[in-house]
Protein backbone atom coordinates (compact mmCIF):
# COMPACT_ATOMS: atom_id res chain seq x y z
CA UNK A 1 0.00 0.00 0.00
CA UNK A 2 2.68 2.37 0.44
CA UNK A 3 4.17 1.61 -3.12
CA UNK A 4 0.78 2.90 -4.16
CA UNK A 5 0.76 6.26 -1.38
CA UNK A 6 4.21 6.94 -3.05
CA UNK A 7 3.20 6.49 -6.70
CA UNK A 8 0.14 8.77 -5.78
CA UNK A 9 2.59 11.14 -4.31
CA UNK A 10 4.90 11.38 -7.75
CA UNK A 11 1.77 11.40 -9.95
CA UNK A 12 0.82 14.70 -12.34
CA UNK A 13 -1.86 13.70 -14.16
CA UNK A 14 -4.05 10.82 -15.38
CA UNK A 15 -2.17 7.62 -15.01
CA UNK A 16 -4.21 4.29 -16.41
CA UNK A 17 -1.32 2.25 -14.55
CA UNK A 18 -2.26 3.71 -11.34
CA UNK A 19 -5.58 3.82 -11.73
CA UNK A 20 -5.82 -0.04 -12.41
CA UNK A 21 -3.12 -0.23 -8.70
CA UNK A 22 -6.37 1.22 -6.94
CA UNK A 23 -8.65 -0.62 -8.63
CA UNK A 24 -6.90 -3.91 -7.49
CA UNK A 25 -5.81 -2.58 -4.32
CA UNK A 26 -9.23 -1.28 -3.06
CA UNK A 27 -11.45 -4.24 -4.66
CA UNK A 28 -13.29 -1.84 -6.94
CA UNK A 29 -14.47 -1.66 -10.90
CA UNK A 30 -11.59 -0.83 -13.46
CA UNK A 31 -11.76 3.20 -13.74
CA UNK A 32 -10.15 6.18 -14.64
CA UNK A 33 -9.53 7.60 -11.28
CA UNK A 34 -6.81 9.82 -11.57
CA UNK A 35 -8.61 11.47 -14.99
CA UNK A 36 -12.15 11.91 -13.98
CA UNK A 37 -13.65 13.72 -11.18
CA UNK A 38 -16.72 11.34 -11.63
CA UNK A 39 -14.96 8.34 -11.33
CA UNK A 40 -12.57 10.06 -8.45
CA UNK A 41 -15.87 10.97 -6.81
CA UNK A 42 -17.20 7.04 -7.22
CA UNK A 43 -13.92 6.27 -5.00
CA UNK A 44 -14.79 8.02 -2.24
CA UNK A 45 -18.08 6.99 -2.23
CA UNK A 46 -17.16 3.19 -2.32
CA UNK A 47 -14.12 3.83 -0.01
CA UNK A 48 -15.81 6.40 2.35
CA UNK A 49 -19.56 6.45 2.35
CA UNK A 50 -20.34 8.01 5.05
CA UNK A 51 -17.49 10.95 4.67
CA UNK A 52 -18.01 14.90 2.86
CA UNK A 53 -16.06 15.48 -0.07
CA UNK A 54 -14.91 19.88 -0.15
CA UNK A 55 -13.87 20.57 -3.94
CA UNK A 56 -11.82 24.30 -4.05
CA UNK A 57 -8.27 26.07 -5.40
CA UNK A 58 -5.28 26.13 -2.61
CA UNK A 59 -4.62 29.61 -0.90
CA UNK A 60 -2.08 30.36 -4.21
CA UNK A 61 -5.30 29.31 -6.52
CA UNK A 62 -3.23 27.45 -8.89
CA UNK A 63 -3.49 23.64 -7.73
CA UNK A 64 -7.40 22.37 -7.03
CA UNK A 65 -7.72 20.62 -3.69
CA UNK A 66 -9.88 17.76 -2.00
CA UNK A 67 -11.23 17.52 1.62
CA UNK A 68 -12.67 14.55 3.57
CA UNK A 69 -14.37 14.83 6.59
CA UNK A 70 -16.50 13.34 8.93
CA UNK A 71 -17.09 14.45 12.09
CA UNK A 72 -13.53 15.90 13.38
CA UNK A 73 -11.54 13.74 11.06
CA UNK A 74 -10.60 15.24 7.99
CA UNK A 75 -7.77 14.98 4.94
CA UNK A 76 -6.48 16.82 2.73
CA UNK A 77 -4.85 17.12 -0.70
CA UNK A 78 -3.75 19.32 -3.81
CA UNK A 79 -2.88 17.83 -6.95
CA UNK A 80 -2.13 19.01 -10.57
CA UNK A 81 -5.88 18.06 -11.29
CA UNK A 82 -8.94 17.70 -9.05
CA UNK A 83 -9.22 14.27 -9.88
CA UNK A 84 -5.98 13.25 -8.96
CA UNK A 85 -6.28 15.29 -5.32
CA UNK A 86 -9.44 13.52 -4.69
CA UNK A 87 -8.04 9.98 -4.95
CA UNK A 88 -4.64 10.89 -3.16
CA UNK A 89 -7.05 12.48 0.10
CA UNK A 90 -9.37 8.92 0.28
CA UNK A 91 -6.23 6.76 0.20
CA UNK A 92 -3.99 8.83 2.54
CA UNK A 93 -7.05 8.43 4.96
CA UNK A 94 -7.00 4.73 4.13
CA UNK A 95 -3.30 4.67 4.98
CA UNK A 96 -3.34 6.31 8.27
CA UNK A 97 -5.70 4.37 9.57
CA UNK A 98 -8.68 6.57 10.33
CA UNK A 99 -11.86 4.51 11.39
CA UNK A 100 -13.08 3.30 8.10
CA UNK A 101 -14.97 0.63 8.00
CA UNK A 102 -13.33 -2.51 5.60
CA UNK A 103 -14.65 -3.15 1.56
CA UNK A 104 -14.03 -6.06 -0.03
Amino acid sequence: MHDLAERLAAATGADPALDAALAEAYHLPAAAYTASVEDARALVAALLPDWRLHLGFGATGMFPYAALSKGDERSEAEAPCLALAVVRAAVKIRLDGISVSDIG
